[in-house]
This record gives C-alpha cells, structure tokens and sequence, in this order.
C-alpha cells in the first residue's frame, strides 16, 4: 500500500515535470511575442552570401528602424541561388528569381525571423520566405537591408490580412531592401617614362668648360687677287706691311747700284 502511494507521488511529479517542460519549450518556440521586444535583441541578416553561418548587424536608429549594408566584391557561384516560396501547402515552388537570398533573425537565431511577403505562406514566429536580390556571379554589389518595426507590411495591408491602423503584428512586419551594382574603374594604363637622349658636345656643361672664342674666316675679293687676313690680329698685319715696303726698298737701291757699275 505504502510502495503504491510512493508510485502515484512519482509519475504525478513526472506529470508535473513534464508539463513544465512542454510549457517552457512551447514559450522559447513561440519568438519575442510582440514587437517592442525586438529592442532587447540583436537585429542581424544572414543568407547565401555567408553560406547562413554569421550575421551582418542592422542597426537601429532609435526609432526601431534597423538598418545595414551588405557589400560584395566578387559574388560567387556559390552565393547564387534560385529563390522559392512556400504555396501555402508546404511545397517550394520557384519565384523565378536568381540571385542572392538573405532573411533578417534575432540573435542569430531562427526562433525569430522575417523575409519577404507571400499571402499563401503561414506565417509563424519564423515566418516567411527568403528575401532575393538578382545577381550574378562576378558581380562587384552592395545590399541595403532594413527591418521596420514600427509598421505592417504593406503588402498584408492590401491583401486585407491586417488594417492600416492595426497594431502592428511582429509576423507581419516587413524588411525592405536594395541592391547596387558598383561598376569598378578599369586599371589606369602604365605611361611609359618619356626617354631623355644622352647631351651631346654641343650641349656639355658651359659652367666647367670656357666656349672658344669665334674666329673669321680669310675672306676673298672676287674682283682682285687681294686677300683680306683675318680680323683679330692687327700688329701682326702692320709688321707684314713693313716687311713688304723694307724688301721692295731694298730692290731699288740695288737696282741703282747696277745701272750706275754698268
């Protein structure tokens, strides 16, 4: 009897146990609950890029708008992707986009999430399908993402799934997002230095070496046989002019000389 009252303690305790467990699991599962949680969270995104593994950090503005930029260099054949969404039955189908996906999560975590609108998906705490931006592979871009967590996706807003003046519901919040294509500059082609060419005689350093004085040619008198020497030398000119008289002096007198003997 006493064994049996033990028994009965221990499987309700294990009840108690249990439920407790279920019910904390079911709390954890069920994401932040409402929106002015978000603030206590880190706010990041994640997506092919980065192979899901780490995310890229959206800041708020202090209005519980998060915002951020994914920049990259050279997209890869791996970050390429088709995108698919849910048709409301649990089965992918292609949305025709090929590009890069990304999701916005909390903490890093999947227990929160937002991506792109669909009105066939059921959406949860971890709802929608991911968010793709058309890229190729080579391609130099920059993603702009932002999360904004002051209002409801335009989208349900038109579908009628919420009013414009509803409270905003946290699985309906919406992430908005750009892609740029960088065009980066071509490599500047290499100018050739210019060739300088080697100085010539004619142009050695005057500084170190005295340029020689010019000189005049002889010129000649094409009406006579008369040549004029050249300027520069006047003294040795008037010796040649005495010379010339002093031997033509000579002659005279010897002239004399003979036609008096004679």
């Amino acid at each position: 009897m006493k064994n049996s009252k033990i028994l009965k303690v221990a499987i309700a305790s294990s009840l108690v146990a249990s439920l407790a467990a279920t019910a904390a699991i079911s709390a954890s599962a069920a994401g932040i609950g409402k929106v002015d949680d978000i603030k206590d969270h880190s706010v990041g995104v994640t997506g092919s890029f980065n192979n899901w593994e780490s995310d890229v950090e959206l800041k708020d503005d202090g209005k519980g708008v998060y915002e951020g930029v994914i920049e990259i260099d050279n997209v890869t054949a791996d970050m390429v992707v088709e995108a698919t969404k849910d048709d409301g039955t649990g089965t992918q189908v292609a949305t025709g986009k090929t590009g890069i996906t990304f999701k916005v999560r909390l903490d890093g975590e999947w227990t929160d999430s937002w991506g792109d609108y669909e009105p066939d998906y059921v959406r949860t705490w971890n709802s929608q399908t991911n968010c793709c931006v058309e890229a190729a592979e080579g391609d130099h871009v920059k993603i702009t993402v932002k999360l904004d967590t002051t209002k409801n996706s335009p989208e349900a807003v038109s579908a009628g799934e919420v009013e414009a003046d509803d409270d905003v519901d946290y699985t309906l919040i919406p992430v908005e997002y750009s892609i740029e294509k960088v065009e980066d500059a071509a490599p500047a082609e290499e100018t050739p230095a210019e060739k300088t060419p080697a100085a010539t005689a004619a142009t050695a350093d005057t500084e170190n070496n005295d340029a020689p004085a010019a000189t005049t040619p002889a010129s000649t008198d094409s009406d006579s046989d008369t040549t004029t020497p050249a300027t520069g030398d006047t003294t040795s000119a008037i010796a040649l002019v005495a010379v010339v008289l002093a031997s033509l002096g000579t002659a005279v007198v010897m002239t004399k000389k003979a036609s008096a003997k004679n």
